[in-house]
């Protein structure tokens, strides 16, 4: 798993459109406009020029977002996602680690929860609605993970302020 740069952009961004939905996703000239301006990392993993892989990472001030993680479909079930992870957690050993997911709602929704969980992740009880990316998106109800512990009142405030601050890029009282 390495930093990619700017030219496999596109790569990247087609396998995050084959995994997410739309509501889920930043617009493509959003996401590269951010990338470009270094306001996070994308970490990826090639095999012989063919990407099995990738992850958003915000680096933030009070802990590391993992926004965006996907695996090649046909690469799926081999233990690229379990090695994604590992290497994440390892990489920001010292940080307070989280990622949003959705609401368990369904058995797909449930299955993504308990792999979070085998990996060490913790489901935090706090909900909230993601902002939307794009005009007349749906709305999602999303909740945190953490790693390596719940996180507390205070931290859930604090992140969802930085975050809704600095990811989502939203103004004003939350």
């Amino acid at each position: 798993m390495e930093k990619i740069s700017i030219s496999q952009f596109d790569d990247v961004y087609r396998l995050f459109q084959q995994s997410f939905v739309l509501e889920e996703l930043r617009p493509y000239e959003q996401m590269k406009k951010l990338f470009q301006q270094n306001l996070f990392s994308i970490y990826a993993k090639y095999d012989q020029n063919e990407l099995q892989g990738a992850m958003i990472v915000w680096e933030l001030e009070n802990c590391v977002y993992l926004e965006n993680f996907a695996i090649e479909t046909k690469m799926r079930g081999q233990g690229l996602g379990t090695y994604f992870l590992q290497q994440f957690c390892h990489l920001y050993k010292d940080k307070f680690l989280f990622l949003e997911v959705e609401v368990p709602h369904d058995e797909i929704s449930r299955k993504r929860i308990q792999f979070y969980e085998r990996m060490g992740f913790v489901l935090n009880p706090y909900q909230y609605i993601q902002p939307t990316f794009r005009e007349n998106d749906h709305s999602v109800q999303l909740t945190f993970m953490t790693y390596p512990k719940v996180m507390d009142d205070q931290q859930y405030q604090m992140i969802k302020k930085e975050i809704f601050k600095v990811v989502y890029q939203q103004k004003g009282e939350l």
